[in-house]
């Protein structure tokens, strides 16, 4: 740390210090408020973060006004919770000056959304109600006052947001904002609104599919009376898949025999996008009766994406495993045949194995189901020996790489590498420099045998027997938030837990690599070796794009006046297809081409790469770009330069970077550098 960085630390981290000592030792506080003043500006995240913790220790409203002050600077997920446990110690000083008009929210809604979020919820709900007295709500929901509401508001806040939505006095993105916030404020805190909420089942035939979206997960958040007809008939015939996945998934959550009837008449609609979320959410209510259908679609699913798909919602529920391998067992022994496609089987054997569950006998059923080897023989040390020493000599790292990359493994949605990727397992930046390659090989094929510390899965149980199995990804007071083996993120409610365990299981499931050939094992674990060490295979570099989102143009991009529409687009936007670099730091053509292959019938008019950047201190951020002659590289939606070298001046903060390519002139290698900005990875 150079020595002026460090003196400012140590200054602010010892007014913290002094402050707890005895009162002698106390600085004045006007003087310390003045001296904290600017760090609490200054461009050092670290010494930002000591002041606003010195903060805390002065009693008094402009403390908490000058920590929420560095909410206008780059935050991070440290500097996040410092001004969080900052705001709670001041809360008391922070209210009152705000009751008083002392602290004014306007131009500083930010500032009081964070505020707000850090309060006890009696403090907060006060706030709230003095601050819609001066911020109404408007038609258009501006500000952040709907979601803030669905967090901290009393049930009579709840009450206004419904007679607002019911009463057409918020435009169809407000509604969608307003039902969807009265929704968190009931699965996070249980609380709803006021009086009869049955006024929501008007919204069911609403124009906008959203607004009926969100209606229906109310009513079943709500359990409505005498709504389980209608949400079934909209399961079945809306035209929207959200309202139909959202009725099936509330059918499910308000349970009963009519849901049940509702679920198996939609069960047995010849329509596969209703089916299959319909035998899910039965089987997760009547187990026993879903068993045929559940076997019946197993039968026809011959994509193993979406089969994956398929097993990952059937597992969860509680005994489903054994039932199933148990009715499979029964058909074979009498003689039944090819009870199982191949595709569906490979998926059904991965997801019985993963996520810290062991599912044997559903892998031996499914294996004999579909006629595929069921050798589960466990490895032995010679063999993992061996293993590691054949691929020592013949892998090839470079293939290796692209047998990682592939999305029938998802190693790229669990493991990052160069800090990109997923964190659902262990870093994988220098794995092959801190590791032998025989406990790489004994990692990939005996995942459970050990299990590095902190990603041992933990197992969560509600009330209604439904079991999330993943990494805990965070925990508040109100829920634990999982990230599961398909690196997405399940949030369960507290209130809902019947139990809680750590699984003596790894994530990752036995049987992962089963499927591939003996040269692309060999290949793969010579990529891992590699990783961490000097050369192509080394990520522990920044300064290097390694998150990229993908698209393209097309003609009826142009004919509807939207040819540069990636320019603006926000990363949301699902027309982005998102990949990672090479651990080198580059994207290859044949990568680049992935996108290309969506609209084949259509005349391409440019090729768009997107990644963001941070700049922690305003000045020249200088870029370099491999690629074509023909590149363009913008930033923030202003081209700035092309292929080589490139400056702009850019402001602190977050800044969007975009680099526009001729589809007829894809580069062999795109790659984009900067020693002045921070690439932003996941």
């Amino acid at each position: 740390m150079p020595p002026r960085l460090l003196a400012r630390t140590v200054l602010a981290a010892a007014l913290f210090v002094a402050a707890g000592s005895a009162p002698l030792l106390r600085a004045d506080d006007n003087a310390r408020l003045a001296t904290l003043s600017k760090l609490v500006r200054d461009d050092a995240p670290q010494v930002r973060l000591e002041a606003v913790r010195a903060l805390a220790t002065i009693h008094d409203a402009r403390a908490a006004d000058l920590a929420l002050g560095v909410l206008d600077r780059p935050m991070d997920p440290t500097l996040d919770y410092a001004l969080w446990l900052t705001i709670n110690d001041l809360s008391d000083v922070w209210v009152a000056a705000f009751e008083s008009g002392a602290w004014k929210s306007e131009g500083r809604e930010k500032q009081l959304e964070f505020a707000l979020k850090a309060l006890r919820p009696e403090l907060a709900s006060r706030v709230l109600g003095r601050a819609l007295a001066v911020h109404p709500l408007t038609r258009d929901g501006a500000g952040p006052w709907i979601e803030l509401i669905g967090q901290a508001g009393s049930a009579h806040e709840l009450r206004l947001v419904l007679d607002q939505t019911l009463a057409a006095g918020f435009d169809d993105a407000a509604g969608v904002r307003a039902l969807r916030a009265l929704g968190d404020a009931m699965r996070l805190r249980k609380l709803r609104p006021e009086g009869d909420p049955a006024g929501v089942t008007r919204l069911f035939d609403h124009a906008n599919a959203g607004i009926r979206e969100q209606a229906v997960r109310l009513a079943g958040a709500w359990k409505l009376p005498g709504v389980t007809a209608r949400i079934g008939h909209l399961a079945g015939d809306d035209t929207t898949p959200m309202v139909r996945t959202a009725a099936i998934e509330t059918l499910k959550q308000i349970g009963g025999k009519e849901a049940v009837a509702e679920l198996t008449r939609l069960a047995a609609l010849p329509r596969p996008e209703i089916q299959q979320p319909a035998l899910a959410a039965l089987a997760s209510l009547d187990l026993p009766a879903a068993v045929p259908g559940l076997l019946g679609l197993a039968s026809t699913l011959t994509d193993e994406t979406q089969a994956q798909d398929f097993w990952r919602a059937i597992l969860p529920v509680k005994g489903a495993g054994k039932i199933l391998a148990d009715s499979l067992k029964s058909r074979l022994d009498q003689g039944a045949k090819d009870l199982v496609a191949p595709g569906a089987a490979r998926a059904g054997m991965r997801v019985a194995r993963e996520g810290g569950r062991n599912d044997m006998e559903l892998v031996i059923a499914l294996a004999r189901a579909a006629g595929l080897a069921s050798d589960v023989q466990a490895f032995t040390g010679q063999l993992i020996r061996d293993l590691a020493a054949k691929a020592t000599r013949q892998g090839d790292p470079i293939r290796g790489e692209l047998v990682y990359r592939r999305d029938s493994l998802a190693c790229m949605s669990c493991h990052a590498i160069g800090g990109a990727g997923g964190k659902v397992g262990p870093d994988m930046t220098s794995i092959g420099a801190s590791a032998p390659v025989d406990y790489l090989v004994e990692s990939v094929l005996l995942p459970n045998a050990k299990i590095k510390e902190g990603y041992a899965a933990l197992m969560l149980t509600t009330r209604d027997g439904t079991e999330y199995t993943g990494t805990l990804a965070r925990e508040t007071p109100q829920e634990v938030v999982l990230r599961n083996a398909a690196g997405a993120e399940q949030a369960v409610p507290k209130a809902d837990l019947a139990k809680r365990e750590v699984a003596s299981t790894s994530l990752m499931p036995a049987g992962l690599i089963d499927p591939l050939s003996e040269g692309d094992q060999l290949d793969l674990f010579a990529f891992l070796s590699r990783l961490g060490k000097p050369g192509d295979f080394d990520a522990s570099k920044g300064g290097v794009a390694r998150r990229w989102r993908l698209t393209q143009t097309v003609h009826t991009d142009a004919q509807a006046g939207q040819e540069d529409w990636p320019l603006k687009a926000g990363w949301e936007d699902r027309r982005w297809t998102p990949t990672y670099s090479l651990v080198k730091g580059g994207l290859p053509q044949p990568v680049l081409n992935e996108v290309l292959k969506s609209e084949l019938w259509s005349s391409r008019l440019g090729v768009y790469a997107g990644t963001e950047i941070t700049v922690a201190q305003a000045g020249p951020v200088h870029f370099q770009l491999t690629a074509n002659p023909a590149a363009g590289l913008w930033v923030d939606g202003r081209r700035i330069g092309g292929a080589g070298a490139s400056q702009v001046e850019l402001s602190a903060g977050a800044h969007r970077v975009v680099v526009r390519l001729d589809p007829k002139q894809i580069p062999a290698f795109l790659r984009l550098e900067s020693p002045d900005a921070s690439f932003v990875l996941n």
